[in-house]
Parts: structure tokens; sequence; C-alpha cells
């Protein structure tokens, strides 16, 4: 009898999800690579104690606090989006690519054994997500 193989692919991060990242988590997780003294202030320097207002036909609001998001437009931006999702693919028993915004978990499935070591990897990004404060994409298979 033949066996059959299935390979799934499931989109999980969804898209824009730097302006998400919660500052002090993201200092944390710097701290935690061993980024320190100067380099780690400048960074705290960098993201935190930002403000923002929106002006609107000349008129502007109130200035509110900027507590998540990596700066757009920047260099830093990306490589700190990357170093907060750094740790994610450590969750998993599969495959897990990152690039940028996107990160998809691949699982070859070939016995039920494989089907119940994807729903422990799901289960274990879920708790993940939920810790880091970084919601996933409905799942795209």
């Amino acid at each position: 009898m033949k066996e059959t193989t299935l390979m799934w692919s499931i989109s999980i991060l969804r898209r824009h999800l730097r302006r998400h990242v919660p500052h002090r988590r993201m200092m944390y997780k710097l701290y935690s690579y061993a980024i320190r003294g100067k380099v780690w202030s400048w960074i705290v320097d960098y993201m935190c104690n930002r403000k923002q207002c929106v002006i609107v036909n000349g008129t502007r609001s109130s200035y509110v606090s900027v507590t998540s998001g990596v700066p757009q437009g920047s260099v830093l931006g990306p490589l700190l989006f990357l170093i907060y999702i750094n740790d994610l693919p450590d969750v998993v028993f599969n495959l897990v690519k990152l690039f940028a915004d996107d990160t998809k978990l691949f699982a070859r499935i070939r016995s039920l054994s494989d089907c119940q070591k994807l729903q422990t990897d799901l289960s274990a990004l879920q708790s993940w997500s939920k810790i880091w404060l970084l919601q996933f994409n409905n799942i795209q298979v």
C-alpha cells in the first residue's frame, strides 16, 4: 500500500505586526540577548517615551504616548522586529521560517503522530503569542 504524505505550510503572523511590538517586552528581549550598556540605552531612547498626534485640516489632536511598535521607515525597525520574534521557532517541533513580517510553519503529515505534533505546535505558538502580545492571522494553509 502506498503511503500518503501531506505537506502543510501555515502562514501565522499578520502583516504590519511591527506596529504592535510592546516596548517593554522588546527591551526585555534585547536585554536577554545581552544587548546592554550604551547600545541598550540608545535603543530605549530610540523606541520608548515617544508621543504622537494627528493633524487633520490644520487641527492637531492631543499628544498621546506610543507604547508599542517599532519605528517605521527605519533600518533598525525590521531588525528589532526580527529580534523580537527570534525565539518563536524554539517553541515548535516542526520547521518555522521567518522573513520580515512573514512567518510560516511547515509540517509533513504522514501519521496521526505528525498531526498531533502539528496541533502541539499550534498550541505552543498560541501560548507564545499571548506571552509576547502579538496576535496571529487567521490560519492560512
